[in-house]
Order: structure tokens, then C-alpha cells, then sequence
């Protein structure tokens, strides 16, 4: 690891003012996190992203798989992912320390025509995947970094060029054979994808899993199975996940009440939303503003 690298990076997250929350840095979707002890349990909807480890140690859940990474590794999420995430190694002297860079999918399916690379050694429990960073991408990131520094017209004219090389090294690795799958529009991965997306767009509205498995072109039984070997979870177990972890986001970002906002995210019943959101944070979320508060 470049000890010169991570003591800027630190640096420029002490000079700003960062929580141990992850910040976001203005472009190119890179996004920092330095904390300075371990975390609780944290339960996170995760978009596609590639997470770069400088120092220290996490781990993240989805169903009844973990993956732990560490300082040289990154971490690949290739699916708009409920998990539960933890800092697990982060002290005063040696804080954790990671960059994240947001995934575009649409730069994958540019680049995946044009090196026709395949998705053969991809396994069903790739969707959320870590492995070393090769120094190649390690030092793509780092010069993507490094614009924060540069003026304006060299940041707007760079950073799609380092985003572009970054997504090319990140397919070249040997754990993002699930982005390889997802830009090919006839795998199953890809039609999965499809819905999930149908999933975070109309979250609030009725969704039946027939109506999902003909948006993938498969039979129910078929995208039911395969949609749980991607993601851990049944299709109606996301859905509740995701409209859970909306919820709580809303409740900490409004003033608004929180049967209103259990409506708002597809429950019909108030009693219903108290007692799912109870069970999956372990408070109902009447309660969530001033645990916040206090924490």
C-alpha cells in the first residue's frame, strides 16, 4: 500500500471535516470514508460501486453471505444490494480508510463490446465480490483523486477519461465476472438486473413476482430461483428490505410522520411497517429520529 497516498487521504478527510460516514467528494461519484473506530452493524442499500480498501478492514452481509475485505483489496457490487455492512479493524492510529467509486453500467457495456470479454468464471455468489487491487487500478484511482486538486478545466476534461480506464481495469479483474455477465443483455444476470430495476423504481407499487419474471423473459419458478442465486434473497424479501431501508432514510432526512411515510413507501398498514421495521432494526421507527439523536 502507498503509505504517501493514504496519509493524504486521510488528510484531506481531517482537513474537511469527514464523519466516519461515507462522504461524497463532488465528482466523477467518488466517495470517501475515514473512521476511526469499528462500526455497528449498518444497514445499507448499496448501488454498483467499486470500493478501493487503503487501510483497515470491513465486512459486508446479504443473506447468509459475508464478505470481508481488507487495506489492498476492493470490494465490486454489481446490483443495487440491501446488506448489512461493519467497519471491523479502524483504531486512532490507523483508521479505516477507502475510496468508492460509482459503477456505470453503461461504460461496461461500451468497453465489454469493444474487448468481448466473457463472463465464464463468474459464480452465483459474485454479486457482491472482493479480491486484490491490481496496481494498475490502484493507480487509475489515485490519479482520480489526485484531480481534486487540479483546477476546474483539467478535473471536467480528466475525469471521464480516468472513470472510462477505471471501469476497463475493474473488468480485468478476477472478481467482476458479474459485471462482464451484466453487460450482455441476454444473460441471466442482465435480465435479473432488469427487474431489480423495476424493483427500486416502483418500490412503492404493487408488484407481483409473475409480472417481475415476464420483465425478465423467464418462467416464475425460473427468475424466482434465479433471482434468489443472485442476490440471497426471494423477490418479495428485496422488495421489503429495500422499501425498509427507504423508509428509514426518509425518516431521517423529513420532519414528516412515520405512518405517512410507511404509505409512502408501499405499506398499507401502519401496524404492518412498525412491526417489519422493528424486526429488521430492532426499533420501531417511531423511535429512529431520537436514537439518532442520542447515537
Amino acid at each position: 500500500m502507498d503509505q504517501y497516498f493514504l496519509s493524504r487521504v486521510i488528510a484531506y478527510a481531517d482537513l474537511h471535516g469527514f464523519s466516519d460516514a461515507p462522504t461524497s467528494l463532488g465528482f466523477g461519484g467518488l466517495s470517501l470514508v475515514r473512521a476511526y473506530r469499528p462500526s455497528e452493524l449498518m444497514n445499507t442499500l448499496y448501488v454498483p460501486l467499486l470500493c478501493f480498501v487503503l487501510q483497515g478492514q470491513k465486512e459486508t452481509r446479504f443473506g447468509t453471505r459475508t464478505v470481508r475485505f481488507a487495506a489492498g483489496d476492493t470490494l465490486i457490487v454489481s446490483i443495487n444490494m440491501p446488506t448489512v455492512s461493519q467497519v471491523t479493524v479502524a483504531s486512532s492510529e490507523k483508521p479505516f480508510v477507502s475510496l468508492a467509486i460509482e459503477i456505470d453500467l453503461d461504460i461496461i457495456r461500451s468497453l465489454q463490446v469493444e474487448l468481448e470479454l466473457t463472463g465464464a468464471d463468474t459464480t452465483r455468489e459474485a454479486t457482491i465480490a472482493a479480491g486484490a487491487c491490481s496496481d494498475a487500478l490502484a493507480q487509475a484511482i489515485q490519479r482520480l483523486f489526485d484531480l481534486l486538486e487540479r483546477p476546474v478545466a483539467e478535473k471536467n476534461i480528466m475525469a471521464p477519461l480516468l472513470l472510462r480506464e477505471i471501469h476497463f481495469r475493474m473488468l480485468l479483474e478476477g472478481h467482476s465476472g458479474m459485471l462482464r455477465q451484466l453487460a450482455r443483455p441476454d444473460s441471466h444476470e442482465s435480465r435479473i438486473n432488469r427487474a431489480i430495476l423495476k424493483l427500486q423504481n416502483d418500490f412503492s407499487e404493487p408488484i407481483s413476482v409473475e409480472d417481475l419474471a415476464g420483465l425478465a423473459g423467464m418462467s416464475t419458478s425460473g427468475f424466482h430461483q434465479h433471482f434468489k442465486a443472485i442476490t440471497a434473497k426471494t423477490p418479495l424479501q428485496y422488495l421489503k428490505d429495500m422499501r425498509l431501508l427507504i423508509a428509514q432514510q426518509r425518516i431521517l432526512s423529513s420532519v414528516e410522520p412515520v405512518s405517512l411515510i410507511g404509505y409512502q413507501v408501499g405499506y398499507e398498514s401502519a401496524a404492518h411497517f412498525s412491526r417489519d421495521y422493528d424486526r429488521k432494526f430492532g426499533y420501531p421507527p417511531s423511535k429512529t429520529r431520537d436514537l439518532v439523536r442520542a447515537g
